[in-house]
């Protein structure tokens, strides 16, 4: 649950409204996504709920490739961050990724949660950010990447091969460990 609204110009903070998405409360890694899978389940959903195994490889096999990248993205970036006891980042994406042991959050919301203690938060894609954030309270590293270090944000390019390779994902990562 969020505790305001409006923290500065643009910046839109939940206010106790309920996260939305696929993942776990008491998150500790957020990523922001515009969009939802285009089935009845995610379309509908109101609320915060954790993935089952299986169930995020049945979003890629109903909905298709662009939404079976963002979870490959998102499936090496957490094995990146912590392997959690799994030889490969497949294995991690099939059977823990945004599952309630997993710490981490999917969210369709068009704010920001705030208020999750310790959590880190990533917006996919500049348009989205400009939406969630607008632009001055960022200080762009690079033209990839953008970070607010009181807030715990970082921008990111879109979850897309094509937009965040592998050197970029890396390059995502050592900025995710600059926070700690």
């Amino acid at each position: 649950m969020g505790y305001g609204l409006g923290l500065g110009l643009g910046v839109i903070i939940l206010a106790d409204i309920d996260m939305i998405g696929i993942g776990a409360y008491g998150c500790k890694l957020a990523v922001y996504i515009a969009n939802r899978p285009p089935l009845e389940s995610y379309v509908s959903r109101e609320k915060l709920v954790p993935a089952t195994v299986g169930e995020l490889a049945h979003i890629g096999k109903e909905v298709g490739n662009h939404w079976r990248k963002i979870i490959n993205i998102y499936g090496k970036l957490g094995f990146m961050l912590a392997t959690e006891g799994f030889s490969t980042w497949q294995e991690y994406r099939d059977h823990f990724l945004l599952t309630g042991g997993a710490k981490q959050a999917l969210l369709f919301n068009e704010c920001i949660a705030s208020d999750i203690e310790g959590c880190l938060h990533i917006v996919m894609g500049k348009a989205h950010s400009l939406k969630l954030l607008g632009d001055d309270e960022l200080i762009w590293v690079d033209s990839d990447f953008a970070i607010s270090r009181e807030r715990r944000i970082i921008v990111t390019p879109y979850f897309d091969y094509r937009q965040l390779s592998n050197m970029k994902l890396e390059k995502l990562v050592g900025i995710l460990k600059g926070f700690d």
